[in-house]
């Protein structure tokens, strides 16, 4: 490919070319803006990229990557598997199969930020149901008696808060449970201080993008802008900056949305959720930085180093 020259300073950009992979069953017209943005920022750093459902690529896993062999994918899925095998043929994923199934399981991403001792709500997995088999309340009593009533209960797969449920008896809990039926979930510590609010830390490439302060609407304790929450802008704090960096670090992201609970004092804190496909419009128009193309100049980086290395 020829390079590129821009300016006056006569300055090669080399344009990589890649693939960015999405869900083929999940299109609502906020991802289909996404994707525009992304494509958007995508060409202000010279990348090139055709998009792909993931119903368009049949992989065979541990064979060589159909050609022309892209520089780069984008991946904007959670189909983990889709993800490894296309790494197994030799592709460079962002973010990478182990990271997205780590931020996409709440247990795992828990359990892994509880391995580098980065405050969590206290948090009890669920005991697996089998296919078959019914769920009742008698984890949710155990659980209760240790974590206090009100408790969150959480699928372990879910996103923009709507497998997230607020529960303040046992009898809520077992509700909550006989609905959830089979797919795996946890029971988590209300941070009650939190309710309603937390705060949304954009990270690019090891570095904190920006951060807004989320409210949710009167009556809901979800702070999610999908469930009419509103936002704003704010400076953070060294802590929580350090909480947002070693969160993504512990998952293995080359982005991610950070989500961090606010306790009582300045100095109490908790990571609540690591996002590895955040939504980007709600920090653009709340903050207005376009982390789009933090991430485009973070992949064009990287495939530089590593065209260099090999």
């Amino acid at each position: 490919m020829l390079p590129l020259y821009r300016g006056s300073m006569n300055i090669i950009m080399e344009t990589y070319n890649g693939w960015l992979i999405v869900n083929s069953y999940y299109n609502p017209a906020k991802f289909r803006s996404l994707y525009k943005l992304l494509a958007d920022s995508a060409e202000k750093a010279e990348l090139r990229y055709s998009m792909w459902s993931s119903d368009a690529l049949p992989t065979i896993i541990g064979s060589n990557a159909r050609e022309p062999r892209p520089d780069f994918v984008i991946f904007w899925d959670k189909d983990v598997l889709l993800a490894r095998a296309l790494e197994l043929s030799g592709l460079r994923l962002f973010n990478s199969a182990t990271a997205i199934a780590a931020a996409d399981d709440k247990v795992k991403t828990a359990l892994l930020l509880a391995e580098k001792g980065l405050p969590t709500p206290d948090t009890i997995p669920a005991p697996i149901v089998f296919p078959g088999c019914n769920r009742n309340g008698a984890a949710a009593e155990q659980a209760g008696k240790m974590l206090g009533w009100p408790m969150i209960i959480k699928e372990n797969n879910g996103s923009f808060g709507q497998q997230v449920y607020l529960v303040h008896n046992l009898a809520e809990a077992t509700k909550v449970l006989a609905r959830i039926g089979e797919r795996n979930c946890l029971f988590q510590r209300y941070i009650e201080p939190s309710r309603g609010r937390d705060l949304r830390v954009t990270v690019v490439g090891g570095k904190v993008i920006c951060a807004m302060e989320r409210h949710a609407p009167a009556g809901e304790f979800r702070s999610n802008i999908t469930n009419g929450g509103t936002a704003s802008a704010r400076p953070i704090t060294a802590l929580e900056e350090r909480l947002a960096l070693e969160a993504t670090a512990a998952l293995g992201l080359d982005f991610a949305g950070v989500d961090i609970l606010i306790g009582r004092t300045d100095d109490e804190r908790y990571i609540c959720e690591v996002n590895s496909n955040p939504q980007l419009q709600s920090t653009i128009d709340c903050c207005g930085v376009n982390p789009a193309l933090d991430i485009m100049w973070h992949i064009r980086s990287e495939i530089k180093r590593l065209k260099a290395v090999h």
